[in-house]
Order: structure tokens, then C-alpha cells, then sequence
């Protein structure tokens, strides 16, 4: 919280980010439950999903963007006026229900989500210019722990707030463009202390996306660590970000015969979800504790073996798993912090966005497969085998990098 009071640019940035943040996940709320009242819904939800995930692949070009953007702070609040004026036009148009709307109201969450990883990539080289080194960690555990806290209340309070407004989603979509405003006008007051200075690359203002570039970028940023191979720890991460994310739809589906709540679904697919997210929540705001110096590697392996217990204890000891699933959102919450603050060190701000864009595109891809694939083996093989299956996964990934460092000292 002292970097809050004390440092004008991270608050001006954390406060933008709270209302964006807001906005988006109320919307996003809204238009779901707008796809419903279509006559053929399934059609038009499985529609809203699948534009959900076409942004995570733009990742790293929205960071390369905002690289090549030579006045950043101006960029800040003039996107937020952009994000306003477009849910202004949603507004309007949303109230007529008929397929051109809705694909309109697709289009924009799009370019929404589009200017949001855009805006996030304006951030870092402010970020890394006026927040210290050791403050890094601390700063983003704050903006991961706000990000958590929306996400536990933003559903019960968007369901409130459509009821309040008479479930109109004209007037949410007005109060989402009111949200975003709000953040544009914050930047722009605080626009002294987010101005710097970047070197502009001489590349002929082309974009060029290399996955093998990117591999060696995250090996570079993994090096770091020293202790456990870059490799292993690549293969680790890109593991934990499958398997979490494959498992958060099978928990649904173990509810369905596995309820340690009886026959109550909603209580035990809500109880599940918040554990996880309090888990986040709280270490996020707790980055001064048993974890703070521990290696990267150190933490990695402690999801891995709680993901193994996870998954072998769900179906059988329900209560318990519960509890293992809010140990895995707190030691999970660790390391996107660890790995920026690592980052924000060895990566010049002239390509931290792009580099970071790239990275989490890497990662992202690995969380959407994890869906995909442990979805389509509970139904092709059943629920406790998949489970099995990921636990086996896990082991295989913990036990991994000892293999390889015997094998390395035998071959010497």
C-alpha cells in the first residue's frame, strides 16, 4: 500500500487499471447473459467464447505497438477516450436485438481486449522507469491482487448493478464507457509523472514475430535464475499454466457426482472458484513473506506437487482438495510478479512489451491447449483417469530436472 500513497505514477497507473478492469469484467458479465436472451443462445455464447481467446494471439503485436509508440503517457488516456467513445456506440446499438448488433458488440469487445494488452504494453517501460527494483514484485502483486478481488466480486456485483438499471444493457454499457473515462481523465492528470524517455529501434517500423526469437528471449529471462536449467523451468511453467487452467472445467464436472456439498452444484462450483481466487488475492497482497526469497524454481515445483495432491484427492476427498486448491492459488500468485520483476531486469525498456507480449502469448497458447485437451480426454476416456493422467504430468515435470542435472554429471 506505500507504493500507492508514495509513488504518483504506479497509483495513477494501479487506479487506471482498477477501472478498467471494472469495466471490462462487468461487461463481459453482461454481454454473456445478453447472448442468453437470443433465440438460439448456445449459437451466440460459444460465439462470445471463441472471440475471447482470437485476442490472446495478438499479444505480442499489440506489445510490439506500444514499443513503437514514442509518446506513451498521450497514448494512455487517449485510449481510454477511444475504449469510452466505442461502449458510448454500444450503448446505442445494443437495445436492437438482431445478428449484425451482436456481431458489432463482438467486434468491439474485441478491439476492447486488443487496446487493453495494448495499453498494458504503454505500462511497463513507466513501470520500469519509476518503480524501483525491489518495489517490482511488491507493485505487481498489488495490480494481480486488485485484478483477483474484481473477479471475486464483479459477478454478484454485476448481477446486482443489471438489476439496479432494470436489466438494461445500454445503461451498463454507458456505465462501462463512464469507467473508462474516468481512467483517461486519472492518466491525464497524472501525465507529468508518466513521461519517459524511450530510444526509438531503427527497424523500419516492421513487425516480425519469431517463435524460435521468442524461445531464446524466455531462456534468456529464465537464465536468470541459475539454479534449475531455463529449459526445465520453460517446460515447468508452460506445464502448471496447462494443467491449472485444464483443470479449473473438470472441477465442474467432478461436482457433478463428486460434490463434498451433497447435491448442491452452484455451492460447490462457487466454493471452489473463490478458493482458488482468495488464494491469489492474498498472497498478492502478502509478497513479504515465507516466498519472497525463494528462487522461481523453489515455487514452481511446490504448484507441482500440490497440483499432484489436487488432482489424486478431488474426486475421493473433496473437503481437502478445496483446501489444496487455495495453497495452489497462493503460491501460483507468486509467480508472475517474480518472473516480471525478473524481466523488468535484463530486458531494455525499448522491447519490453513486445518481449512480454511474445512471452505471454507462448504461455497463453499452453492455457487454452490445457482446456482443449483435458476436456476432450474426460469425455473420451473419463474423469478420474484424466485426473491420473494430469497428476502423472505433474510428477513427470517435478521430477524432470533432477533426471536431467544426474544425467549432465554422469556425462562429465
Amino acid at each position: 500500500m506505500r507504493l500507492i500513497t508514495k509513488n504518483s505514477a504506479f497509483r495513477s497507473l494501479f487506479l487506471c487499471g482498477v477501472f478498467n478492469t471494472t469495466g471490462s469484467n462487468l461487461f463481459a458479465l453482461a454481454f454473456l447473459i445478453y447472448a442468453s436472451t437470443y433465440p438460439n443462445s448456445k449459437f451466440y455464447i460459444s460465439l462470445v467464447a471463441l472471440f475471447m481467446v482470437i485476442p490472446t494471439f495478438f499479444n505480442a503485436y499489440m506489445g510490439y505497438l506500444a514499443d513503437r509508440t514514442k509518446d506513451k503517457k498521450r497514448a494512455l488516456f487517449m485510449t481510454s477516450w477511444i475504449q469510452t467513445i466505442l461502449f458510448i456506440g454500444v450503448a446505442f446499438a445494443i437495445e436492437q436485438h438482431s445478428f449484425f448488433v451482436f456481431l458489432f458488440c463482438i467486434l468491439v469487445n474485441l478491439v476492447d481486449e486488443l487496446l487493453a494488452m495494448y495499453k498494458d504494453g504503454l505500462e511497463l517501460p513507466i513501470m520500469q522507469s519509476r518503480v524501483s527494483s525491489d518495489d517490482i514484485q511488491p507493485a505487481y502483486g498489488l495490480i494481480q491482487g486488485a485484478s483477483s478481488l474484481i473477479g471475486i466480486v464483479g459477478k454478484p456485483v454485476g448481477l446486482a448493478l443489471l438489476a439496479i438499471l432494470g436489466n438494461s444493457f445500454s445503461m451498463l454499457a454507458l456505465v462501462n464507457a463512464g469507467l473508462y473515462f474516468i481512467s483517461g481523465i486519472v492518466l491525464f492528470e497524472s501525465r507529468k509523472y508518466l513521461d519517459i524517455e524511450v530510444t526509438k529501434k531503427p527497424d523500419g517500423g516492421k513487425f516480425h514475430f519469431s517463435l524460435k526469437e521468442t524461445l531464446l528471449q524466455i531462456i534468456k529471462v529464465f537464465k536468470v535464475e541459475g539454479t534449475t536449467s531455463a529449459i526445465s523451468l520453460i517446460i515447468i511453467i508452460l506445464i502448471i499454466n496447462f494443467s491449472i487452467n485444464g483443470i479449473l472445467p473438470l472441477i465442474d464436472l467432478a461436482m457433478v457426482h463428486h460434490n463434498p456439498f451433497g447435491h448442491n452444484f452452484g455451492l460447490a462450483v462457487t466454493v471452489f472458484s473463490l478458493s482458488f481466487s482468495l488464494g491469489v488475492f492474498i498472497s498478492s497482497f502478502f509478497m513479504h513473506d515465507f516466498f519472497q526469497k525463494k528462487n522461481l524454481s523453489f515455487i514452481l515445483k511446490l504448484v507441482l506437487g500440490l497440483l499432484i495432491l489436487f488432482s489424486l484427492f478431488l474426486m475421493s476427498f473433496g473437503l481437502v482438495s478445496i483446501a489444496l486448491f487455495f495453497a495452489i492459488g497462493y503460491c501460483f500468485a507468486k509467480v508472475n510478479p517474480k518472473l516480471t520483476s525478473i524481466i523488468f531486469q535484463i530486458i531494455p525498456k525499448e522491447d519490453l512489451a513486445t518481449i512480454r507480449g511474445g512471452i505471454s502469448t507462448f504461455f497463453a497458447t499452453a492455457s487454452s491447449m490445457g482446456v482443449l485437451v483435458f476436456v476432450a480426454l474426460a469425455n473420451l476416456t473419463g474423469l478420474s483417469l484424466t485426473f491420473y493422467i494430469i497428476a502423472f504430468i505433474c510428477f513427470l515435470a517435478l521430477i524432470g530436472p533432477t533426471f536431467i542435472n544426474l544425467f549432465k554429471k554422469k556425462s562429465l
